[in-house]
């Protein structure tokens, strides 16, 4: 069995890489990256794997498909959005979502066979280590969806003699109005392998993350990543981080939505605790939940 894992080219992605490493270890299955232009290629693979998104038509009808969750639609109209997904897309083998609670969000109601799986950690983050380079760093999409430029114009305006490294697609209406400062320094897309080694450089952990829906019940993939590297972390504040947290003992800095809070000062003298989150790795997630088994019975039932 060969599965094909599309990527679209919009959104971080560090769970395609797990997947392709934990089921290339098995006997009997395989599987690769297809970005969603390389038709041929999805046409040669027994299931396609995409990350939704719409995906109303197929390519092959004797292929499976699986629908994967991570998110729920941001922006305008996002709920007739998701409501649009939930009666629209064809029906596949199976679903996967990122948590119990986007699961009941999306609300589908027939009996295809689905799977809550929370985001894990690769090896790698737990490996670096670096000579300190920079003060902050955050990792992920850098644009105004995320408000991100009121944290980048802390830095231009009020914070000019620390620096902080994004690492990211970043937008060109961010890129223009930021790039000039010498302390904000962005590195661009880079591969997931080169992620840990960058990230490692800096002391501290930036998780920026508006308090609004559906950003505040979603798993932060970059603050895991920051406690693997053994970063200290500092975050704004809402729901799921507070919820995390507390079931780890751990203690964040939160930042007040006027960043008024955000001064060297104040974060040199907080007690910061970074979890131990060696239990989050991607092999252990997806031995957790049962994977190969949820895959077997999918294509069996479908």
């Amino acid at each position: 069995m060969k599965i094909a894992f599309v990527n679209k080219g919009k959104s971080y992605l560090p769970e395609i890489k797990a997947y392709m490493d934990y089921i290339n270890k098995q006997n009997g299955i395989s599987a690769i990256e297809v970005y969603k232009d390389q038709k041929e290629s999805i046409k040669k693979c027994d299931v396609v794997w995409n990350f939704m998104g719409f995906e109303m038509g197929r390519n092959n009808n004797n292929q499976f498909h699986i629908h994967e969750y991570c998110s729920l639609s941001v922006g305008k109209f996002s709920k007739q959005k998701d409501l649009l997904k939930r009666y629209l897309n064809s029906r596949p083998a199976g679903r996967v979502f990122l948590n119990e609670e986007l699961f009941q969000l999306m609300n589908f109601k027939d009996n295809i066979p689905s799977l809550k799986r929370d985001m894990g950690i690769s090896d790698s983050f737990y490996k670096a280590s670096n000579k300190k380079e920079y003060d902050f760093v955050y990792i992920g999409d850098i644009n105004t969806a995320r408000k991100l430029d009121i944290l980048l114009t802390y830095f231009k305006t009020k914070n000019m003699e620390q620096n902080i490294l994004l690492i990211g697609n970043v937008s060109n209406e961010l890129y223009s109005r930021f790039k000039n400062n010498d302390n904000i320094i962005f590195t661009g897309k880079l591969n997931h392998e080169e992620v840990p080694t960058m990230a490692s450089k800096a002391v501290y952990g930036i998780n920026y993350m508006p308090d609004i829906f559906p950003f505040n019940i979603q798993t932060s993939t970059k603050l895991l990543e920051y406690c693997a590297l053994g970063l200290k972390i500092i975050t704004t504040d809402y729901k799921w981080v507070n919820q995390f947290e507390n079931s780890r003992g751990a203690r964040f800095f939160k930042l007040e939505d006027s960043l008024i809070n955000f001064t060297r000062e104040n974060i040199e003298k907080f007690d910061f605790i970074t979890p131990n989150v060696e239990d989050l790795k991607w092999e252990s997630i997806f031995n957790n939940i049962g994977l190969l088994n949820y895959l077997n019975m999918s294509l069996k039932s479908y």
